[in-house]
């Protein structure tokens, strides 16, 4: 019997009438298309293609066994599409809290379960519930959005993050209670600017306009080492060797900056692929 995968070459030679495009669309070689074929015609004792100016042209057989298997290899081709799709969950997350908070979940998945994929979108949190409410995405780690509720989509609490301000220990500021006057005078340097750790910080001033500006933790940390400046951060994203690295403290200050809730979010009609992610997530951190 002939394998499958030579009359798939076959078809998607067909289609295109070009090695390259074939085996770009293929994702192999273009020496290996040409060596697929070579053997389909060997086995059938056939000639399927010949060259003409422009590339390549199908035989009079060539055409007629083309007219017969693009449909139904056209067919398996979506099946495979779909089982792909299925062996696949796409995870809504941001960098830190995927990598520092679940890191171990996910690698714990990854080693229980090699042959389901885990795809990452890093998107503003809006944004991802509502890929995930359209079921573009299987899966959300984020803070809880308090105003956010759909009946289709469930919450999991998992535990709790503190969102702190940090300074150089040789600034003024480490030693005292920092009022909010004192804060609204001061740069400070914030995660991007649709972070929920910077709309938190908003509602609590009571708009007051503080002098923000929107870093990574890495620039945070950078020049709040090297500076006066104050620098807002998830406490549970930055290691604490890393902050005594750049001598960094905790500041003090009169705006009460509560624990935030985080967790995940799914859609009560999911994959089941998901349900075992969720297991080993709610053995690790719950």
């Amino acid at each position: 019997m002939i394998n499958l995968e030579l009359y798939k070459i076959f078809v998607i030679v067909a289609q295109e009438l070009n090695i390259t495009k074939a085996s770009e669309k293929l994702n192999i070689s273009q020496p290996a298309v040409t060596k697929h074929i070579k053997n389909l015609e060997n086995i059938l004792e056939k000639t399927l293609f010949k060259r003409n100016n422009k590339g390549l042209e199908l035989t009079e057989i060539g055409e007629k066994l083309y007219q017969k298997l693009k449909t139904p290899i056209y067919e398996i081709i979506e099946i495979d599409k779909e089982f792909s799709k299925n062996n696949n969950i796409i995870i809504g997350s941001h960098n830190h809290l995927l990598n520092i908070v679940f890191g171990e979940c996910i690698n714990e998945f990854c080693l229980k379960y090699p042959n389901i994929n885990l795809d990452l979108k890093c998107l503003e949190t809006t944004k991802m519930l509502e890929m995930l409410k359209n079921k573009e995405l299987d899966i959300v780690f984020s803070k809880k959005v308090e105003e956010f509720e759909n009946q289709n989509i469930k919450y999991i609490s998992l535990g709790q993050l503190n969102d702190i301000f940090i300074t150089n220990q040789k600034s003024n500021l480490a030693k005292k209670i920092v009022t909010i006057k004192e804060l609204e005078n001061s740069i400070i340097y914030v995660p991007r600017n649709y972070a929920q750790t910077v709309t938190r910080l908003n509602k609590l001033t009571n708009g007051i306009k503080l002098n923000l500006k929107n870093s990574s933790y890495n620039t945070i940390l950078e020049v709040t080492s090297k500076s006066d400046a104050i620098g807002l951060i998830t406490k549970e994203y930055v290691e604490k060797e890393k902050l005594e690295k750049y001598n960094l403290v905790e500041l003090k200050t009169e705006l009460e900056l509560k624990p935030i809730e985080f967790g995940i979010y799914v859609n009560l009609e999911r994959k089941k692929e998901v349900d075992f992610l969720i297991k080993i997530i709610e053995k690790n951190l719950i």
